[in-house]
């Protein structure tokens, strides 16, 4: 008996055929399974003769149906792993593709190991290659070994590349997925072409044999402990640790403590401390725990940190250190402006943006608010005028990395002209910086005269009208006219914007103070013509913003 029980049993398992159409189709053969399309595709079989030791092919989680009474004995099922224990799979399906699937070796998944699909398109073009897949999953909680999967037969299907590459080519391809974890589902994509009008198939089986041995276990538990934490983060980002606990022994490691002391400035993320101590129960010969925590640094700089386990016998282990290096952003903005501009000329208000933090800048956003009154020409490459703003999406920017934006503007009116810019990105404090431009005028006067009577008969009046028209962008002041009268000509009176001054031949007009954009001033003299003559009545202007006197002369005919 005790021979026996130690005695090695040998666990094998042998797939059943699956067929896999395009289109749907039903073919006259009788063990041939027949599939109906639809958005998963329900696999119907008819009848088998009585001796196929084979199991008929099933929707995954349906009753297998009777088989008929077999006129010779079936193969003796292999023991294998209990079935059942995973949570049903179902393949993900692009739009325009089916699946079928079959359970091996019973049919039913309850009580079967593997799990097969097929995930077929519904419809191909002629000798276009497509894609298509075959899924293989372990439905025990336990390994499956040796499991081949292997194409039976195909019709009209022509495999023409696999990933991963069979272990046999053609189209009985083979390929040898040696171990299936528990649970664990392998995809075999596939690419074929079909040669021919019609229908394309193809009939695959899987296989499996595992090794049973009874054995007298020796144990002893064993602790191992890692921890990971981030890299590099910035100072407002979180730092998250995962540490994981595993049992790396043979037996029960039982009542298994981690502990974790913060490095100094690192806190736990919701401000309860920094340090943990946490029970994570008891682990099984293999089996790992892990636990994350979240924490925030409060400043910059290199943490090094570790953690320790422990568990009842003595048992201790101490984890690797990890690094984490915590940075920050820090933004700077300088202004750089026209002072002084004539209106009607374009000024530019440019702004330099730098991170002189040792950490990137996240999504970095400038802003400019534009003066009012001002009329915006362009903008450098990205930048959106919009309500009086102008805004720059300047993304990411690494440490010691300056960017520049400008604005140009034009204005028709003097004054100044003030813009204020904002610089922002994640984990920084934004940065301001204020431009002003003052923009004057050009005062530009437009000196006229013009007589009335010419010629003039000799003891004739004539009148002179003299006009000054601001026709610059800026006021003039302190305007004077003066007129210099012929000798054949007597002065009757003088008068206009200004009261005049007689001296001799010579008519001085008090200073006019201002003279404003578009604005005009007018003056006339009016005299008598004294003796015959060609002369010249001649006019003088002289203002604060010009540089020398202004003359202008109207020739008058005098006659007898």
């Amino acid at each position: 008996m005790l021979q026996q029980m130690f005695r090695s049993a040998r666990i094998a398992a042998a797939g059943a055929v699956v067929l896999a159409t395009l289109g749907g189709c039903q073919t006259t053969d009788e063990t041939t399974p027949t599939y109906n399309t639809g958005p998963y595709r329900q696999l119907v079989t008819t009848p088998r003769p009585s001796d196929d030791p084979r199991p008929a092919p099933q929707m995954m989680d349906e009753p297998a149906p009777q088989q008929q009474a077999s006129t010779r004995p079936a193969p003796r099922p292999a023991p294998a792993p209990r079935g059942g224990n995973c949570p049903t799979y179902s393949p993900d399906l692009p739009g325009g593709y089916s699946a079928s699937g079959m359970a091996f070796p019973t049919g039913e998944a309850r009580s079967s190991a593997i799990m097969l699909h097929q995930v077929m398109p519904d419809e191909v073009t002629l000798n276009s290659e497509f894609p298509y897949e075959y899924h293989v999953t372990n439905l025990t909680g336990g390994t499956l070994q040796n499991v081949v999967l292997m194409v039976e037969d195909t019709s009209n299907l022509a495999i023409t590349s696999a990933d991963p590459a069979p272990t046999s080519g053609g189209n009985r391809a083979t390929w040898a997925l040696g171990e299936l974890g528990p649970c664990e589902t392998r995809v075999i994509r596939v690419s074929g072409r079909a040669t021919a009008l019609g229908m394309a198939s193809n009939c695959i089986t899987v296989s499996y044999n595992n090794v049973l041995c009874a054995q007298t276990r020796v144990v002893q538990p064993a602790l191992a402990i890692t921890k990971t934490a981030t890299q590099q983060a910035l100072l407002c980002d979180e730092i998250e640790f995962v540490i994981e606990v595993r049992n790396t022994g043979t037996g029960m490691a039982r009542n298994v403590m981690v502990r974790d002391e913060l490095p100094a400035g690192v806190m736990l993320a919701d401000g309860s401390g920094n340090s943990i101590n946490q029970s994570v129960g008891d682990l099984a010969p293999g089996e790992a725990k892990r636990i994350t925590i979240r924490a925030k640094a409060d400043r910059t700089g290199t943490f090094n940190n570790n953690a320790t386990a422990s568990a009842d016998g003595g048992l201790n282990a101490q984890s690797n250190t990890t690094n984490t290096v915590i940075t920050a952003p820090a933004l700077a903005i300088q202004a750089d402006c026209t002072d002084r501009q004539f209106i009607g000329r374009n000024f530019t208000h440019q702004y330099t943006v730098r991170n002189t933090g040792n950490g990137a800048c996240v999504d970095s956003m400038v802003s400019i608010d534009l003066p009012a009154g001002a009329t915006v020409v362009s903008t450098s490459e990205g930048g959106n005028v919009s309500g009086g703003r102008a805004t720059w999406n300047l993304g990411d920017m690494a440490p010691g990395a300056s960017r520049t934006v400008s604005v140009t503007m034009t204005a028709s009116q003097s004054g100044s002209f003030r813009s204020s810019a904002t610089v922002n990105c994640a984990c920084s404090e934004p940065a301001s910086d204020t431009c002003t431009t003052e923009m004057r005028g050009i005062p530009a006067i437009l000196l006229e005269v013009v007589d009335e009577n010419d010629p003039v008969e000799v003891g004739g009046t004539e009148i002179y009208t003299i006009t000054a028209t601001n026709q610059g962008s800026a006021p003039d002041t302190n305007i004077i006219i003066t007129v210099n009268l012929p000798a054949q000509q007597e002065l009757i009176e003088a008068g206009g914007a200004t009261s005049a001054n007689v001296r001799g031949q010579t008519i001085t007009f008090s200073p006019l103070a201002s003279l404003g954009v578009g604005e005009r001033a007018t003056w006339r003299v009016t005299v008598r013509a004294a003796a015959q003559g060609d002369v010249r009545f001649a006019v003088q202007m002289d203002t604060d913003q010009l540089t020398g006197p202004v003359n202008e002369t109207e020739a008058t005919n005098l006659y007898e």
